[in-house]
């Protein structure tokens, strides 16, 4: 199908680059000194089952940070500020969160890991099986989920305007599994970009098993968060999707098709399962490390890049088959990965023949010029690697320790959220209206706490997209 046609179409110009957009960010709890804290998920965020912003991940001291879903950069950094802010003035005052994506100084045994505390038996078993298959510490990684929904104006707007498949929610899925496709084709050009795994602290490894550090991610490469290297599903069509994941739930490679842990998923609902029932509601890009220049660990910088970066795979031609285009993608993610993220990237070439088409695509849609400002400062980084993510971390830590300079940033981060008078993200408010935002984040009242944001409008909030 010809979605450079589809996208050229007046009707989705005002919507090219309009989206919904949530964030999960994992953090580590850690003390003041930079130790990973040996104190019970905090009582002050009220019941684990019923808090929808400030959740558990795999371990008692890992927190998962989730905005609800929202229409612009704007809101969303103002929501993750918010629920940061909600966070650090509510743990205890010996505690902060660790700003990297790989873990503190870990156990020593890896069995003082502590699995989350959590009531349903089932959540327990998981965490369990997949502690034991994978290891406690790849667990204690942390990251940023980025999930999208293209805008539902622009993709009514493209399937009226094609006769090739009948039905939205067909289109719909052709759309995504195209841009799923082709995200993970160019995903090392984001590993790039954007790692900053770029070394382990104590305990992570044992003896002899890890990488040459620094690297560019160790997160994202394969001695970080992935599944086993025979475990392969095909992003060809979603019948050939869902029978992958049946068959390997089928022969007990993986315990569940959550378990899945794919750079790209692609959700019809909470449930990976739920695309068996529902078609592609959106897809969740789970291959961002923590910004740890950055208190909310992302910048809006990355948010509209990433944006704009899956506009481009959706306008992208494939040049393979689907199956060995995905696996071409994931083979060049690892070599980037593990690439010293002071040198030049094997792929700059590749590169930069993906931004140059990048430029001649938001040319060609008139997009604004803040996406060819985008594109300029991706190429920057392109041609001057140490000015990367994990290019400046490595030059930050030289005078010092990762661990000395990461409990440094922990602290002021913790300092400067303690400190406010007006909650983050939404200072425009008046103090009431602040005061029953931050409870309602707190106790997990996710409907009145949208009601408290809209109650103003986001009219007068500054739009980056």
């Amino acid at each position: 199908m010809n979605f450079q046609k589809l996208l050229l179409h007046h009707r989705c110009s005002p919507k090219l680059l309009a989206a919904n957009l949530g964030i999960e960010r994992e953090a580590q709890r850690i003390t003041l000194a930079g130790q990973l804290a040996q104190t019970d998920h905090p009582k002050g965020f009220g019941s684990r089952a019923g808090q929808p912003f400030i959740q558990t991940d795999f371990a008692e001291t890992q927190l998962e940070l989730v905005t609800p879903k929202v229409n612009s950069t704007a809101q969303l950094l103002s929501w993750l500020a918010a629920i940061h802010e909600v966070t650090l003035k509510t743990m205890s005052g010996s505690e902060t969160l660790w700003p990297l994506s790989m873990p503190p100084k870990l156990p020593a045994s890896e069995k003082d890991i502590v699995i989350a505390k959590l009531k349903d038996p089932k959540a327990i078993a998981y965490r369990q099986y997949i502690g034991q298959v994978y290891g406690r510490r790849k667990q204690m990684i942390s990251g940023i989920h980025y999930n999208i929904e293209f805008c539902p104006e622009l993709v009514t707007a493209m399937y009226h305007e094609q006769t090739a498949i009948d039905d939205l929610a067909g289109f719909k899925t052709a759309l995504y599994f195209k841009v799923a496709r082709n995200y993970l084709r160019y995903q090392w050009l984001i590993t790039y970009l954007f790692g900053s795994a770029t070394t382990s602290e104590a305990h992570f490894f044992s003896a002899d098993q890890g990488p040459k550090e620094p690297v560019r991610s160790l997160r994202t490469s394969h001695y970080g968060y992935t599944n086993h290297g025979d475990i392969f599903v095909s992003y060809e069509n979603i019948d050939r999707y869902l029978a992958d994941l049946d068959r390997l739930v089928t022969t007990g490679k993986l315990s569940a098709k959550k378990e899945f842990y794919a750079p790209v998923r692609l959700r019809g609902g909470h449930e990976v399962a739920d695309l068996t029932t529902t078609d592609i509601q959106y897809m969740e890009l789970r291959n961002i490390d923590i910004n740890p220049f950055e208190a909310v660990g992302i910048t809006a910088m990355q948010v509209d890049f990433l944006k704009l970066f899956l506009l481009y795979t959706l306008w992208a031609e494939e040049q393979q088959p689907a199956d060995a285009w995905v696996k071409v993608g994931r083979q060049k993610n690892d070599v980037v990965a593990l690439e010293n993220p002071k040198t030049q990237t094997a792929y700059k070439q590749e590169g930069l023949q993906v931004l140059a088409a990048m430029k001649i695509m938001a040319q060609t849609l008139g997009l604004k010029p803040a996406a060819l400002a985008l594109i300029a400062l991706a190429e920057d980084r392109l041609k001057k690697p140490a000015q990367t993510l994990a290019g400046q971390w490595c030059t930050a830590i030289e005078a010092t320790s990762q661990a000395e300079l990461a409990s440094k940033i922990a602290l002021s981060n913790r300092q400067s959220f303690c400190k406010l008078a007006n909650l983050s993200g939404f200072e425009n408010r008046t103090p009431h209206t602040q005061q029953q935002l931050f409870q309602a984040i707190l106790a997990g009242q996710e409907e009145t706490a949208l009601e408290l944001a809209a109650t103003s409008g986001w009219h007068d909030l500054k739009q980056v997209d």
